[in-house]
């Protein structure tokens, strides 16, 4: 029987995987919907992030901060820290890519930069995982 932690830590990592797709798909389109794939980039690097959390046993903050959550990880992966300014300035996308209020649209360079990070990172953290999945 699988150990219950570990279908979680893939359940995380899957979910990130299809924030991930979603991107890679619509950097293709005609018409590249910069702010939702921002949000995207955004949810995954969280995802990744919970998943080893979870992996840890350490508990889950309600957060989307990446900031807040890059401090929680720092001592399991701390070579992520590395990775602070970027995730201060992807974790805004969270909100303002969302709502109409924000009447922000990331570039496409941003967007390309955003999803970069996330793949970077997953590769990272997956290093980190091999057990579990």
């Amino acid at each position: 029987m699988d150990d219950p932690k570990a279908e979680v830590v893939r359940l995380w990592i899957k979910k990130a995987d299809h924030d991930l797709q979603n991107i890679a798909n619509n950097l293709s389109a005609i018409d590249i919907p910069t702010d939702t794939l921002c949000f995207h980039a955004q949810q995954a690097i969280e995802k990744i992030f919970k998943g080893l959390l979870v992996a840890h046993g350490m508990p889950i903050s309600k957060t989307h901060d990446l900031s807040k959550l890059l401090t929680d990880i720092s001592q399991i992966a701390p070579e992520l820290l590395a990775y602070e300014d970027e995730l201060e300035e992807i974790s805004e996308y969270s909100v303002s890519a969302r709502y109409p209020d924000a009447l922000y649209e990331p570039s496409l360079d941003e967007t390309r930069s955003a999803y970069e990070t996330a793949k970077e990172i997953r590769a990272l953290v997956l290093e980190k995982l091999t057990q579990y999945l």
